[in-house]
């Protein structure tokens, strides 16, 4: 598969993501800055938070890789990883909330997971390219489920949170097909 063009009529990626660089480099701080107020709003109510923002977001589909697994992968920076460990080991997350943003062929999103009876709230900043992500959105759509991975750089795997509603992560699941670059 090549990534340098999407097709013969498709401007090369690489121009793409030069003429938006400045849009997507924007767009990713106002991820990040969502993320912050949004943990200090939670911080407020007395939660405990942690806000990671993910070095890396792939989209995993069940045909991917060794395992079976599939979801978003988020490689978050070793800083983040005991703090996470910590988190996840003593909650049991029982809401999800996912807040987004398209632009440029790349989703910008926070994924907020929320142990209310823990009082404690992790969030995640992503982002990904849109080309690369049909298979999973099939895959969460068919299955009625989605899957968040939280891994280090060495492929670590710290947890794995389960959401019942992969709508929250795709909205509009026709407009991310039109992007498939695997057709």
């Amino acid at each position: 598969m090549s990534h340098g063009s999407d097709g013969p009529d498709t401007p090369d990626r690489k121009e793409v993501v030069a003429d938006h660089s400045e849009e997507l480099k924007s767009d990713w701080q106002r991820a990040l800055s969502d993320m912050q107020a949004m943990a200090e709003d939670r911080e407020e109510q007395g939660y405990e938070t942690l806000a990671i923002p993910a070095g890396d977001t792939t989209t995993l589909s069940p045909d991917m890789g060794d395992d079976d697994r599939w979801g978003l992968a988020h490689i978050v920076p070793n800083n983040y990883a005991d703090d996470f460990e910590a988190l996840y080991d003593e909650s049991s997350f029982d809401e999800t909330a996912v807040y987004q943003l398209e632009s440029g062929g790349f989703a910008f999103l926070v994924t907020e997971l929320i142990d209310h009876d823990a009082e404690v709230v992790v969030f995640i900043a992503a982002s990904y390219d849109l080309r690369f992500a049909a298979g999973l959105v099939r895959t969460a759509m068919e299955r009625d489920e989605m899957y968040t991975h939280v891994r280090t750089l060495d492929h670590t795997n710290l947890g794995t949170v389960h959401h019942d509603d992969p709508e929250a992560f795709f909205p509009d699941p026709e407009a991310i097909y039109a992007y498939d670059v695997t057709e």
